[in-house]
């Protein structure tokens, strides 16, 4: 298969003359396997001009952490109080000390069970400190 010229148009805006790359950051704000085949094409395509290059073994390694593809929640989505929308069942964090924890949406016992938490639940949970009186809004803007 032959491959594509150097100086093809694409989505991915390369540095001149180099495979590094950087996307305009849409929806998923990550490269998708797509993109990453066409960078890989790009450096080997170049590797045979490269002269410093030319009687060394090329070695490439990826990084396919898994926090590329968890799903970013916008916080519109989510209701205030109890028994308001909530799109998730969990979600999933990162604490003050790198350890990861989940936080459950929706109450498993009690008098509110199978009912949302709501995003003032939530913060309680998060230790996060709210005024007593607080709209919505201004949750989002803490959170």
């Amino acid at each position: 298969a032959k491959t594509k010229p150097l100086s093809a148009n694409s989505d991915v805006n390369y540095v001149s003359r180099t495979a590094t790359a950087s996307i305009n950051i849409g929806t998923d704000a990550y490269f998708d396997n797509y993109t990453i085949l066409n960078q890989f094409e790009r450096l080997v395509q170049m590797l045979e001009f490269k002269q410093e290059y030319k009687d060394n073994q090329i070695e490439i390694i990826v990084d396919n952490a898994r926090t590329h593809t968890t799903k970013a929640y916008s916080l519109q989505e989510f209701g205030k109080n109890i028994g308001t929308r909530y799109p998730v069942e969990k979600i999933e964090h990162v604490d003050e000390n790198g350890a990861t924890k989940v936080i459950d949406c929706y109450f498993k016992q009690g008098t509110n069970k199978d009912k949302s938490k709501g995003l003032v639940e939530l913060c309680k949970e998060l230790g996060v400190q709210l005024p007593a009186k607080i709209k919505l809004d201004e949750i989002r803007e803490i959170l």
